[in-house]
């Protein structure tokens, strides 16, 4: 009877792994940034030469296609029943419990369509989809249904004309922990976003915070919406930048952080979301750990959203994470990026209460990290 029990056992658990191993798994990743990841990380690892970049090998249409800032994703298909004149709404449901508890919808931008592909999941996730015809006389169709898996790590989002979205969750960091994902957010300028673009953005991620880094523009309320929490305040690139406008940085954290307390999450952005967004964004990935590589391939990725002839190679980066070593011991980045912002007049307090929120660690964990040990979870 037990070799009976354990072999049904077995049996259980082989139709499980079965069951899992063919449910369909979406890379969030498209294939450019897959393959400048891997690429990337094996060529800077080797090569620690500033003046080498891979980066511009992937921002290339005639391999990969256009839209390579947008996120992969998993195409869904149906048949209409009737005219797009009979529709009042073509409703698409994620979710990631069976029973479509807690949500979010997207919506194609014809009622005549019959694909549409969803896009912004998050990673290492199993979801459950829906396509829905809801008809002016009151019917409902179930068009499609379905499940799949997620997997990858760079989660770059897609925004109804806007570009170069990405969420900064996800990163691995000296704490031992990744970044969480869906709080912060780094973009080009949001002046253009449509009104499902906003319904992604806002309803769907929940981004209602939008501090912008541009002194060219007049704007005074959030392009989300003006009952948004907006920040606009001037700021330079590059070591101009982060030597001589501390006083700015200092106020974008602060107000980043107060943004947290409240549970709000938060998106910055300059025009086209690379120099300025791009040095802000270094500044804060450094505070929460983000080793030298990483720091320049999330730098890298902004190419993906530019022109052939246009490019963001690491070549800047040299410098400022020299500059930021300065702030020592220069084997501790996380600790020199700590100490930076302590030099520029940022409270303690803080700091740790933005490491902590946004990596789920202890104030014992931080400690131990800036002493030089080990964090606890790499033990």
């Amino acid at each position: 009877m037990k070799k009976i029990s354990i072999i049904l056992v077995a049996l259980c658990v082989a139709l499980g792994m079965w069951s899992q191993d063919n449910i369909e798994v979406i890379n969030i990743e498209n294939l450019a940034v897959q393959d400048y990841m891997a690429d990337a990380l094996s060529t800077y690892t080797s090569n620690t030469d500033y003046r080498v970049s891979v980066i511009t090998k992937y921002n290339n249409s005639s391999v990969y296609g256009t839209k390579l800032y947008w996120p992969q994703g998993k195409e869904v298909s149906w048949t209409p029943t009737t005219d797009a004149a009979n529709i009042s709404e073509l409703r698409i449901t994620l979710s990631e419990n069976e029973s479509y508890t807690d949500s979010i919808t997207f919506h194609p931008d014809e009622k005549s369509a019959s694909t549409y592909v969803i896009r912004n999941m998050l990673p290492n996730r199993l979801y459950y989809y829906k396509v829905e015809e809801y008809l002016y006389n009151g019917t409902v169709n179930l068009m499609a249904s379905g499940v799949f898996r997620t997997i990858g790590q760079v989660r770059m989002i897609q925004v109804r004309n806007c570009s170069n979205i990405r969420d900064l969750g996800g990163w691995s960091t000296q704490y031992g922990v990744p970044i969480k994902y869906g709080r912060l957010f780094r973009s080009a300028s949001l002046d253009r976003i449509t009104a499902e673009g906003k319904h992604d953005f806002v309803d769907n991620m929940h981004v209602v915070a939008e501090l912008d880094l541009r002194h060219e523009t007049k704007r005074t309320t959030s392009a989300l919406g003006a009952d948004k929490d907006y920040l606009r305040l001037k700021h330079e690139a590059g070591m101009k930048g982060i030597q001589n406008y501390t006083k700015v940085y200092v106020q974008d954290l602060n107000w980043i952080v107060d943004r947290l307390y409240e549970d709000k999450n938060v998106d910055w952005h300059c025009a086209i979301g690379c120099d300025r967004c791009g040095t802000l964004s270094f500044l804060i990935e450094g505070l929460l750990g983000m080793n030298e590589l990483d720091l320049c391939r999330d730098y890298e990725l902004s190419t993906l959203s530019l022109g052939k002839n246009n490019k963001r190679t690491r070549g800047i980066m040299k410098g400022m994470i020299g500059y930021i070593r300065s702030f020592g011991p220069a084997d501790n980045l996380a600790l020199c990026f700590y100490n930076y912002w302590l030099s520029i007049g940022m409270n303690k307090g803080e700091l740790n209460y933005f490491i902590t929120e946004m990596l789920g660690i202890t104030l014992d964990d931080i400690k131990r990290v800036h002493e030089g040990k080990p964090a606890p979870q790499q033990q």
